[in-house]
């Protein structure tokens, strides 16, 4: 800029002595400020030129204010290809990582319309570049897919057929990001669904075939251990064999009723169900399970009822009343009471025994956890009981919630939904 205003008083000094010394000084400094416009309106083309142009090569060779404009100018330039040859690599680079990643990753608009995928979700799905725009309905027409796109909130996945591939399986899951576009997660769990299949019926066979072997060995341990012959220390060992069969039978039972709640899934076979009289045959149960130590209370309108499937919701309330016996083995006062809302009818089980330790409540219902073993030592679980109770709720439809401090007690709390 002082360039530029020293130019300007020495074009005007000049041009005014010259006129005053050839006898036309507003002539001659007219002339000079027309000539200075003109180098000034050149010097603009140029620029403008330039700028036009992109900005490619070298910018107009110029000083004063027009100089450092255009070196402004190309020193912007030089940041803003610096700025976007690195965000070139960044893109590069994750376009790279979502091509290697196995999961296919879609972006969906906020109107559900496909804007970007990668290669994975491409050969999942079977999308194709015409795809782009459209909606995702109407590539993937399931109702439970449509569903879940259209909730406002997305929690948890799901499972459904491949429709371009039968005998796959996919895992949809969705997140929200940015101005409301959705990214949608696919990922393959055909392999890992056979291998959970292969689990079930492994587990479901091998108990169904314990039992032959364990009813004979149980009938043979009942005559032998019968007999007048037997010394005090046989008569011992029988009984601590058929303590052990029992429990082996126990959880043989308990893994094919395991096996059939995950197999079946959710309950079809639902009728009425009057909740004070399985409740009452559920505590008598747990009194001769008891032998005296434990004081249970029932709190249950005679009258209520709910819709659900018999074994399951006796499962479900059956195993938490007798692990509340069996863990509790000094004894301590069950109580177990029933309340109805609008929505769900909750049945609370507390006690006032050991408690739990808040830190084991996440792994209680996984199967064949077991707690603190100086709780657990002798109570003769298959630590199966709460991981049937999880499922029996589940095929209801219902929910299990687990309160407890160790030396306070423990609530649990099944809530079944009102039909």
């Amino acid at each position: 800029m002082h360039t530029e205003i020293w130019r300007i008083v020495l074009v005007g000094l000049f041009t005014v002595f010259f006129g005053w010394s050839l006898g036309y000084p507003l002539e001659i400094v007219l002339i000079g400020a027309g000539c200075y416009l003109i180098w000034t309106f050149r010097i603009i083309g140029l620029l403008f030129n330039w700028i036009d142009k992109g900005m490619r090569g070298i910018p107009p060779d110029a000083d004063g204010v027009w100089g450092e404009i255009s070196d402004t100018l190309n020193r912007q330039r030089r940041r803003h290809r610096r700025g976007q040859e690195k965000m070139r690599r960044t893109i590069n680079r994750v376009t790279r990582l979502t091509e290697a990643l196995d999961q296919g990753i879609l972006v969906l608009r906020s109107d559900l319309t496909l804007d970007w995928w990668n290669s994975a979700a491409k050969n999942l799905v079977g999308l194709r570049s015409s795809d782009r725009g459209s909606a995702i309905m109407n590539l993937i027409r399931d109702p439970l897919f449509v569903d879940y796109m259209h909730k406002k909130e997305f929690v948890g996945t799901i499972e459904l057929p491949s429709i371009i591939q039968e005998g796959r399986l996919l895992e949809f899951s969705a997140s929200s990001f940015g101005d409301d576009e959705i990214v949608l997660v696919i990922a393959d769990i055909t392999r890992l669904n056979n291998l959970e299949t292969v689990r079930k019926e492994f587990v479901g066979n091998i108990s169904h075939e314990l039992r032959t072997p364990l009813t004979v060995i149980k009938g043979y341990i009942e005559t032998l251990g019968d007999s007048p012959n037997n010394t005090p220390s046989v008569d011992k060992a029988f009984e601590q064999m058929a303590t052990q069969v029992n429990r082996m039978q126990l959880l043989a039972d308990d893994l094919i009723l395991l096996s059939q709640f995950e197999a079946d899934g959710q309950t079809t076979n639902r009728n009425p169900i009057n909740l004070n009289n399985l409740l009452c045959e559920i505590i008598v149960e747990a009194e001769q399970l008891s032998s005296g130590k434990h004081s249970l209370h029932l709190n249950c309108p005679d009258s209520l009822s709910i819709t659900s499937e018999m074994s399951a919701v006796r499962s479900a309330l059956g195993n938490i009343v007798f692990n509340a016996v069996r863990h509790n083995s000094q004894g301590a006062t069950i109580r177990i009471s029933v309340v109805e809302s609008a929505e769900t009818v909750s049945v609370a089980i507390a006690d006032d025994g050991v408690g739990i330790d808040p830190l084991e409540i996440p792994r209680l219902t996984e199967r064949f956890y077991r707690g603190d073993s100086s709780r657990n030592s002798t109570t003769g679980g298959s630590g199966l009981g709460l991981a049937i109770a999880k499922h029996a709720m589940t095929r209801c439809e219902g929910s299990l919630q687990i309160n407890s401090s160790l030396g306070e007690g423990s609530e649990f709390t099944c809530r079944f939904p009102v039909l």
